[in-house]
């Protein structure tokens, strides 16, 4: 390209630049005002995806393991398929629940900034909404470690222990 096209293209990309500039500003304040909370389903999202694959790790080892063998890790995550194809690991069953999971916590984290809007018109500050995130990721990572103990991780076995006695399960 020569500098005289490349001069013309930056002055037409300048000129288009303020196009359409109240509908460029209404989307920028849209995506701004719901940006925490795309940002907050997207980390639910993942979580729960972390937590189903895991899931299917544990359901794997324990298609392959037998009284004589004990899978490692790599060996479990090689399994999916064969665990899949035995019906052991159900995807119709697994997508059911990360949309209720998702579900449930929109609804859960939907109330609780509600309610925090509300204490807040009346104390000045919200609590609820934080402590719903905070306890729904936190029964998210349990459920991970549990389902890697499951697996035979022996990494995360003592963690398991200490979390349940915390919480005195």
């Amino acid at each position: 390209m020569e500098l005289n096209q490349f001069i013309d293209a930056i002055g037409k990309a300048e000129s288009r630049l303020g196009e359409y500039w109240e509908a460029k500003v209404a989307v920028a304040g849209i995506i701004t005002a719901v940006q925490f909370h795309v940002e907050l389903l997207a980390l639910f999202t993942l979580l729960i995806i972390i937590d189903l694959v895991t899931k299917w790790i544990q359901l794997s080892y324990t298609t392959i393991k037998t009284d004589s063998y004990t899978p490692d890790l790599l060996e479990s995550i090689k399994a999916i398929p064969e665990a899949h194809r035995e019906g052991i690991i159900s995807s119709k069953k697994m997508k059911t629940q990360f949309c209720g999971k998702i579900i449930v916590y929109v609804i859960v984290v939907m109330a609780g900034n509600i309610m925090d809007i509300m204490t807040t018109h009346a104390h000045g500050y919200g609590l609820v909404m934080p402590l719903c995130i905070s306890y729904l990721a936190a029964s998210e990572v349990l459920s991970i470690i549990e389902n890697l103990d499951g697996a035979g991780v022996s990494a995360v076995h003592d963690l398991v222990n200490l979390i349940k006695r915390r919480r005195g399960t």
